[in-house]
């Protein structure tokens, strides 16, 4: 359309011109004149539109000292924001590089060569369609000079302080002078001989003015410059190594803007402050909110997380910290809410992941689809989780991670892939021509058009590939490897409360009442409910106590996403079996032995998101849920014991737990006992106790209640288990 709306009239008024040629002269140059005008009065709409258009910015944190891999962070981060910074052209993005000391490496010293490799990327080719701004709020010192003069503009404080680069390093060396003179060569943001003079003790720097201006040379070149100009003034900028004060090195010519704040310095570059996202932070501009996701990954813990996360961004919150702390569990489900993590606007919203203990599997997907991640040093990283991923599972992860999040994120796919897959081999690559180091796979390197200017190094592993925080951090994944939230807060200059977006209180109920010690002191309530039914008449507390805790415990372990149907009817066919085998069946086992062990794999089930486990993790996790079933069976036995012997004498509860008489029992039965009559001395509710021949013994009947009081008949003894009956059914001995 623009060029519809130009080449017409630029035409017509060519034409015309050249039909004017036989006029005379001052009427001949009418018709280019003309042209010229619709030109401009065409072109004119579309200047003003660009010139409307902002200046893309972004900003990378350089943490100080810059040291381990730090360098390597940094480019990362910085190709990251490369695509966007220049898809607004013609205009030249800029790339603010923020530097920043962190007070647990205050201590440290920057690594030479670290600082040498960052500066040597910041003034490649690659750069040179961004301009890149190092703002020194601090001011810095140390080799982290060499990366400040990397950049094409330097912004500090009017106070702040610009050297000594050899203060965290005394012995200086040939090789380093011509580092940073070949740097301050490059960029040609201060003159080569002023660069060394930030290292060296022993360089001279003279500030001469002749009729041409000022210049910054070396002493011993000023003898070649009188013969090229003529001196007016020698001064000496000095002493070496210097230490420049913003409002010195603006007049050497160092600093061209002077700013202590994100605002200033915005305003100096002509960026909107908005887009210098994080830098937002030092204003205290961040209104920041933490949403949870905690335990297995389910479709309702993703809705959740969701819901929340537009909640907040729709009131208003430009910070969301989504704190993961989850073993993984359905990995379509983690796709989901990663791609919709990777879809949010970042000019509207930065998300930060803070795993504080685990994200494991493919929560860790989730956690590396937010722009930056956060990370204790221990907490765990991918590997083997709640989910069980089988090959075919794993090439669809795949597929979709690197159309989808990857893609939306300019990023490697397959070492976030491997993190969760099993059988992906990932290799470090590096291309020396930029300095850049990345992480593929065969099948990601291959298909590269610049796949012949990496060099593959050494493995870094084989899927499902487990990492701590200092380990993410060492590959690039990890921005901030913190110790608690207060840390992460301070790393991102957040207010000091961070309100934590809840659903409600019925879900932090949820949560708690799914949590491993309440489920189980349910389980416990619950066994110690039956034990204390089966031993009174009909269906009394007892009863209603273990309903209740049973009831809340699968429900709440269905809602956590462990439990389903199955487990609860595995659960309700146990206790049929066990009834049977107590009511109606006594005596034959297999009903008792089939039921227990149904209720033992329905509690078991209903505790984890797996049924039978396929690795380390998923192994682990079924050893804690044997324990607790197995702690909860202990302690019933504790209450039961409690409970015969105390309930029974308790004031108001007496009537709960039937009372044995005071003469113990005989626990040695004899065979003779068979067809003998006796008397129930207890309810039979089938169990209880009878005197049969003098003898106070324990006694069951057949699933009929028998009142105490009442004649019965041994018709059957079986070891220590002596089965009765009325002795009105008229029923002889067997």
């Amino acid at each position: 359309m623009a060029g519809q709306y130009i080449g017409r009239p630029v035409f017509d008024s060519l034409r015309h011109g050249f039909k004017m040629a036989s006029m005379p002269r001052h009427r001949l140059l009418l018709g280019p004149v003309c042209a010229l005008v619709v030109v401009a009065a065409a072109a004119a709409p579309l200047a003003r539109a660009a010139a409307d258009q902002p200046v893309p910015a972004a900003t990378v944190v350089v943490r100080l000292p810059i040291t381990g891999t730090r360098d390597t962070q940094v480019k990362a981060a910085i190709l990251r924001q490369l695509d966007g910074l220049r898809s607004q052209a013609p205009k030249r993005g800029v790339l603010v590089l923020e530097f920043r000391q962190t007070d647990d490496d205050s201590a440290l010293p920057t690594d030479f060569g670290r600082a040498f490799e960052l500066a040597r990327f910041l003034g490649a080719d690659r750069l040179d369609g961004v301009k890149t701004v190092a703002f020194l709020p601090d001011g810095v010192r140390g080799h982290a000079v060499l990366a400040a003069l990397a950049c094409e503009e330097i912004v500090m404080p009017a106070d702040g302080l610009f050297g000594p680069a050899n203060a965290e390093e005394p012995a200086i060396d040939d090789a380093m002078r011509a580092a940073y003179a070949q740097v301050a060569a490059r960029r040609q943001t201060v003159p080569a001989a002023l660069a060394v003079a930030l290292l060296d003790p022993a360089a001279k720097v003279l500030r001469v003015a002749t009729d041409g201006g000022e210049r910054l040379v070396e002493a011993r070149e000023l003898d070649r410059v009188k013969r090229e100009a003529a001196v007016l003034a020698v001064d000496e900028v000095g002493p070496a190594p210097l230490v420049l004060t913003g409002r010195r090195a603006r007049e050497l010519g160092l600093v061209r803007l002077l700013a202590a704040t994100p605002a200033e310095l915005a305003r100096g570059l002509g960026v909107d402050e908005r887009s210098l996202a994080a830098l937002v932070a030092a204003d205290g501009g961040w209104n920041a909110v933490q949403v949870g996701l905690a335990g297995p990954i389910t479709a309702d813990a993703v809705a959740r997380a969701k819901r929340g996360i537009d909640e907040a961004v729709g009131g208003g919150a430009n910070f969301v910290c989504l704190r993961i702390d989850s073993p993984g569990g359905d990995p379509e489900q983690s796709l989901v809410l990663a791609t919709f993590l990777a879809g949010l606007d970042p000019a509207r919203v930065r998300t930060v992941a803070y795993v504080p203990r685990e994200a494991r599997a493919d929560a860790a997907l989730v956690a590396l689809a937010c722009d930056e991640l956060a990370i204790a040093p221990t907490a765990v990283l991918g590997g083997e989780g709640a989910a069980t991923i089988d090959g075919r599972r794993s090439e669809a992860l795949a597929v979709a991670w690197r159309e989808g999040v990857a893609k939306r994120r300019g990023r490697s796919w397959s070492l976030p892939v491997a993190l969760v897959a099993p059988g992906i081999v990932v290799h470090r690559a590096v291309q020396p021509a930029s300095g850049r180091t990345e992480y593929f796979s065969d099948d990601e390197l291959l298909p590269r058009d610049d796949r012949d200017s990496w060099q593959l190094g050494d493995d870094v592993g084989v899927g499902p590939i487990e990492l701590s925080g200092r380990g993410a951090e060492t590959l690039g994944l990890a921005t901030h490897v913190i110790d608690g939230f207060p840390a992460l807060a301070a790393a991102y200059g957040l207010p000091g409360d961070v309100a934590l977006k809840e659903p409600g209180w019925a879900d932090r109920l949820l949560d708690a009442l799914a949590s491993p010690g309440v489920a189980w002191l349910l389980l416990l309530i619950g066994g110690a409910g039956l034990y204390i039914e089966m031993h009174t008449p009909g269906i009394g507390l007892g009863g209603f106590v273990a309903m209740v805790a049973f009831i809340v415990y699968f429900w709440s372990q269905y809602l956590h996403g462990t439990s389903g149907w199955l487990e609860v009817m595995l659960f309700l066919a146990g206790i049929f079996c066990l009834a049977a085998e107590i009511f109606v069946l006594p005596g034959f086992g297999v009903l008792g032995l089939g039921g227990g062990l149904l209720v033992i794999a329905s509690l078991v089930l209903a505790s984890q998101s797996f049924v039978l486990p396929t690795n380390d993790y998923q192994i682990r996790q079924l050893q804690w849920s044997l324990l607790g079933i197995l702690a909860a069976a202990a302690g019933v036995a504790v209450v039961a014991t409690l409970v015969r012997r105390w309930l029974p004498r308790a004031p108001g509860l007496r009537h709960v737990l039937l009372e044995p008489p005071a003469d113990a029992a005989d626990d040695e039965p004899l065979p003779e006992l068979m067809g003998r009559a006796g008397v129930a001395t207890t309810r039979l509710v089938p169990a209880g106790k009878a005197r049969i021949d003098g003898r106070l013994l324990d006694v069951t009947t057949d699933g009929q209640l028998v009142e105490p009081g009442e004649a019965v008949r041994v018709v059957d003894v079986r070891g220590r288990r002596i089965v009765v009956r009325p002795a009105a059914d008229g029923t002889g001995a067997r």
